[in-house]
C-alpha cells in the first residue's frame, strides 16, 4: 500500500473539464452497481498483515484538507458528509488498531491470522470525546446525511445531536402514507428530508419531488434550512438551460447538483449565481456533489489503460456507480486529482459541498477485520 499523505498540493482544473465522459451515478445505499461477492464476504487470511492503516483516520484527513481550504476562501462554505457518522468519534475499530500495534511493538506473537479476530479492547469510551481528531473532524463539517431515518427501523446514535451538526435523511418510502408519516417527523426531529417512493425518479426530477417545508426565507447556511433537493442524475435534462430553468422555478432551500453536467460540462459561476434564488426570490444555498474516494472511467483526469490495480490506487469497482472505481483515497496521486475537482467548486462559488464516497473506508476495513 502507498504511503499516506496528510496534505496535497492543489491544481488549477483549466479546461479539462469539458473532455470527460458521462456516467451512470448512484447514490451509496441506494444503488447496488457492483455489490459484494460471495468470496469479498469470507475473510480468507493466511497471512496478518504487517501494516494495517487506519483508514478512518485517513477520510478523515482528506476532508479536513479539503475544508482548511475551502475556508480560506469562503469561511461560511458549508460541508455535508454523505454517511460516515462512524467518523465523528474515536471508533472501536480504532481502539483495536492500536491494540494490534502495541502488540506487534512488545513482540507478541501475532503470525496467526486469527489473532485479528481474537483482538479485545475493553473500555472504549462512550460519546464525542473532546480533543481527538475526530472532535477536529467534527468542526469542519456542517451536516450529515444518513440513510433511511425515516420509513426504515434505523436509529441514530444516541449522543449525535449533541454534535450539533445539521441532520439530513435520504429515504426510500414504500407508499405514500409512509412519505407523509415521514414528513410529519422529520419536522417535529427539525431533520431536513429527501424522501421518495419510486427509485427510477429519485435524485432526477426536481419539479415533480413535493417540496417538505416550504417557505420564502432567505437561506444562508443549512441550520436555517426546512429542506433539501438532491439533483444528482441530470440525465433527465437534455440541456443545462432546461435544468436551471427548473431549478429557478423551484422554492427549494438546499440544492445539491453534480458541478459537471452529464459529466462533461462544468456549470459557469453566473449559472451558480442564477441558482441561487428560489422562484419566490429568497435566497438559498447551491451545493456541488463530490465523491471523495472513488475515480470516474472516462473523466476529464482519466488515462487510457487505467483499470483495477492499475494504477495501484484503483482497488476495486464501486457498489454504487456503474463507472466508478474506489481508489485509495489516503494515495497522493489520488489527493491531487479530488483536491483539483474541489477546487473548481469553489473557484465558481459554490455556498457549499455534499461529499459522497465517505463510507468506502468500510471496505478496506472488511480486509483486516478487527471487530
Amino acid at each position: 500500500m502507498s504511503t499516506p499523505k496528510n496534505t496535497a498540493a492543489l491544481f488549477s482544473l483549466a479546461f479539462a473539464l469539458v473532455f470527460s465522459t458521462g456516467a451512470k451515478a448512484g447514490l451509496s445505499g441506494f444503488t447496488e452497481a457492483h455489490p459484494l461477492t460471495q468470496e469479498e464476504k469470507i475473510l480468507d487470511m493466511t497471512v496478518p498483515p504487517k501494516t494495517i492503516l487506519n483508514y478512518r483516520e485517513l477520510m478523515r484527513n482528506n476532508i479536513n484538507m479539503l475544508a482548511a481550504f475551502a475556508r480560506e476562501h469562503n469561511p461560511d462554505f458549508q460541508i455535508i458528509i454523505h454517511e460516515g457518522g462512524e467518523l465523528l468519534t474515536k471508533s472501536l475499530w480504532e481502539y483495536h488498531l492500536e491494540g494490534y500495534e502495541k502488540a506487534r511493538a512488545h513482540g507478541e506473537d501475532t503470525s496467526d491470522p486469527s489473532f485479528l479476530v481474537r483482538l479485545k479492547q475493553t473500555g472504549a469510551p462512550d460519546g464525542y470525546l473532546p480533543g481527538t481528531k475526530a472532535a477536529a473532524f467534527r468542526k469542519n463539517i456542517n451536516g450529515i446525511a444518513y440513510n433511511d431515518l425515516y420509513c426504515s427501523p434505523r436509529k441514530l446514535d444516541k449522543n449525535i445531536k449533541k454534535t450539533g451538526l445539521r441532520l439530513i435523511s435520504v429515504s426510500r418510502c414504500p407508499n405514500i402514507e409512509a412519505f407523509d408519516k415521514a414528513a410529519a417527523l422529520s419536522a417535529r426531529d427539525n431533520i431536513l428530508l429527501y424522501a421518495f417512493i419510486h427509485p427510477s425518479r429519485a435524485f432526477r426530477h426536481i419539479l415533480r419531488q413535493p417540496i417538505i417545508n416550504e417557505n420564502a426565507r432567505n437561506i444562508f447556511n443549512i441550520n436555517e434550512a426546512s429542506n433539501i433537493s438532491l439533483l444528482l442524475d441530470d440525465s433527465h435534462y437534455d440541456s443545462k438551460a432546461q435544468m436551471i430553468k427548473d431549478i429557478k422555478n423551484s422554492n427549494y432551500d438546499i440544492l445539491v447538483i453534480n458541478p459537471l453536467f452529464h459529466e462533461k460540462s462544468p456549470f459557469s459561476a453566473d449559472e451558480i449565481h442564477s441558482m441561487k434564488f428560489k422562484k419566490n426570490g429568497a435566497r438559498r444555498l447551491v451545493m456541488a456533489e463530490q465523491n471523495i474516494s472513488e475515480a470516474i472511467s472516462g473523466a476529464y483526469y482519466w488515462h487510457s489503460g487505467w483499470e483495477i490495480d492499475n494504477p495501484s490506487w484503483l482497488r476495486r469497482l464501486s457498489f454504487a456507480n456503474e463507472n466508478g472505481i474506489i481508489t485509495e483515497y489516503w494515495h497522493l496521486e489520488w489527493q491531487k486529482i479530488m483536491a483539483e475537482y474541489f477546487k473548481s467548486i469553489i473557484m465558481v462559488n459554490y455556498d457549499g459541498v455534499f461529499f459522497t464516497g465517505v463510507n468506502n473506508y468500510r471496505y478496506f476495513e472488511k480486509l483486516t477485520p478487527l471487530e
